[in-house]
């Protein structure tokens, strides 16, 4: 009957463990760890010694489970705080110099600076354009890439989501499907 309670007794405790170090919450962890101290308790009350061991297994789960809980918190605390960035490398396939070039929040007036530069972006060329948002923002957020050839045609895309991605842009000619953009770098 004590081996009996023993290996019901660790056998909570590797649960609840293991639900800590794998990412459940620690009300999760802590409920299970009263649950296995409530189920030990009460089978061990037969014998004083099976009750000083549950206790003292039980007490020993308490802390490792807080410890574990404490742990994954941090971690998942940290990760919150890097964000990570959104990288775009736009490439330029239109056949023709992009002389204009904006990437900003979808129903913004402001645009920004021109991403092409001053000599605009050549055909073949590329440029890497990097956006840092919060963590908790970045599901949301919503871009317009705009862009606009030197013979004076404006496309847009209007729902371009936060991520890292390759974006080649196309001649209005190219554009007959959906969008003026390709989600791929060009064919080399």
């Amino acid at each position: 009957m004590k081996l009996k309670n023993v290996c019901v007794t660790v056998a909570a405790l590797v649960l609840a463990v293991s639900m800590t170090a794998c990412g459940s919450s620690s009300s999760t962890a802590a409920s299970t760890s009263e649950a296995a101290s409530a189920a030990a308790q009460s089978e061990a009350a037969s014998t004083s010694a099976v009750v000083e061991e549950n206790s003292a297994s039980s007490q020993a789960a308490s802390e490792v489970s807080s410890e574990a809980a404490s742990e994954v918190s941090s971690e998942a605390a940290s990760s919150e705080a890097a964000a990570e960035s959104a990288e775009y490398t736009v490439y330029n396939t239109t056949g023709s110099t992009v002389s204009e070039l904006y990437l900003y929040e979808a129903g913004s007036e402001d645009k920004g600076g021109n991403l092409a530069g001053e000599a605009g972006l050549a055909d073949g060329e590329n440029v890497v354009i990097t956006r840092d948002v919060e963590a908790d923002k970045q599901g949301d957020m919503t871009y317009v890439l705009e862009f606009t050839t030197e013979d004076g045609s404006t496309q847009s895309f209007e729902t371009l989501h936060y991520e890292t991605t390759p974006i080649s842009l196309k001649s209005v000619d190219a554009t007959a499907g959906a969008t003026p953009i390709a989600f791929a770098a060009p064919e080399q």
